[in-house]
């Protein structure tokens, strides 16, 4: 199972995700990713800290997330993933696509310009 608590803070919006992040424990975060633009997010960090376990599926779903974000010109980051999931998130090669930070503070001081 899957926690999600929400934060915001200006234009981001933070999304606290707790448990194993899997495509069938994902239901429902596409859409708080997808519909950020239009309440006015710019920028929506996916904090990892509590991620357990993530399975190529669940990776599948951050790239599937990438190409259909990439028209709403809203910028996702994951920050503070442990070892082993930063590990597999990088053979799935997912920072070519999102950018993986260490802190919430460094993905916000590094945010790229969307213009």
């Amino acid at each position: 199972m899957l926690q999600v608590r929400e934060r915001q803070h200006h234009s981001t919006k933070v999304l606290t995700l707790t448990g194993q992040f899997t495509h069938d424990t994902t239901t429902g975060i596409q859409a708080k990713i997808l519909g950020a633009k239009e309440v006015g997010y710019q920028h929506v960090i996916l904090d990892f800290s509590g991620i357990s376990e993530i399975d190529v599926r669940g990776i599948g779903e951050l790239l599937f997330w990438y190409h259909n974000r990439k028209p709403n010109f809203v910028q996702v980051s994951i920050v503070n993933p442990p070892t082993l999931i930063w590990n597999q998130l990088d053979l799935g090669h997912v920072s070519e696509f999102v950018q993986i930070f260490a802190s919430q503070e460094e993905a916000t001081w590094n945010k790229v310009s969307l213009a």
